[in-house]
């Protein structure tokens, strides 16, 4: 292969993968009505930490422990790599799975600067969703070349990296909206993967994966048979506040105050209390 030429074989993986969520997916009745997860997504720090106790304490009205992620132990044992000690990235965001190339982890040589195969694990393609904020084709994204977690896949598309999206079980229609480029897209049937891969790269998907669920992430990073660094320059906050003991104050005042309100009611529709004690006959008199 000529040098400068793309090489290697990049994997992404997106926590939330294993986080199912109905409203996007598959109906699943332990994990609660759909309308529950019908969340506004959007990379920022309202939606990255700050709105997790109001949403598990709707949850937790409804009856339903908040949903955990299912599914990523022993995910890794499903791949094999090039080496015996292969390098991870991390961060919360994908958007810097954009910017990786062969020469972050140190591969190859400094002229190769993209990858021959990235192949994304995902509930979300990556690949470019067309709204009034955003570019409505690739040639449209390609003349600002600026990139985002909605499609950081396009920045290696533009490089001439082949690409791959595996969708997980859970999703099986995949996206609403078609990517903008070629991909090969797949859903997961839990096998291995067949070709070996040089790199990855890891994301919590913040605004996505709730909170609640860190201490599964930091499972999955762990159980990595390689060395794990967190992305150079990258926003980091791990673990984010536990949300699930407010949300568990607020969910029983909320059924206290419910409880006084219905007893109230009750209490105003009942009729006013009769007295039903049986009174004495008058006392009989006789006339002289």
């Amino acid at each position: 292969m000529a040098s400068g030429e793309p090489r290697g074989r990049l994997l992404v993986v997106d926590f939330d993968f294993f986080f199912h969520n109905p409203y996007e997916g598959l109906a699943a009745p332990h994990r609660g009505d759909a309308v529950l997860y019908d969340w506004a997504h959007a990379e920022n720090q309202l939606l990255r930490e700050i709105i997790w106790p109001i949403r598990a304490e709707g949850f937790l009205r409804a009856g339903i422990e908040p949903p955990r992620c299912e599914g990523y132990e022993n995910f890794w044992e499903r791949f094999t790599f090039t080496s015996d000690n292969p390098p991870l990235f991390y961060a919360d965001s994908n958007l810097y799975a954009g910017r990786l190339s062969p020469r972050h982890y140190a591969l190859f040589d400094l002229e190769i600067t993209a990858w021959q195969d990235v192949h994304l694990f995902d509930a979300h393609h990556d690949s470019g969703y067309p709204h009034q904020y955003g570019p409505a084709s690739f040639e449209e994204w390609a003349e600002s070349g600026e990139f985002s977690c909605e499609d950081w896949m396009l920045v290696h598309h533009a490089k001439g990296s082949r690409l791959a999206l595996t969708y997980p079980a859970w999703r099986p229609n995949g996206d609403s909206h078609p990517p903008m480029i070629p991909l090969h897209t797949t859903v997961d049937d839990g096998g291995e993967a067949a070709l070996p891969f040089d790199a990855v790269f890891l994301c919590r998907s913040g605004s996505w994966v709730p909170s609640w669920c860190d201490d599964q992430f930091t499972e999955l990073l762990a159980a990595f048979p390689g060395r794990a660094h967190l992305f150079p320059g990258s926003e980091w906050a791990h673990p984010r506040l536990d949300p699930l003991p407010h949300a568990r104050r607020m969910a029983d005042i909320f059924t206290d105050l419910r409880d006084r309100l219905e007893a109230q009611a009750i209490s105003a529709t009942l009729p006013p209390a009769t007295d039903y004690r049986r009174r004495a006959p008058p006392r009989a008199t006789a006339r002289l």
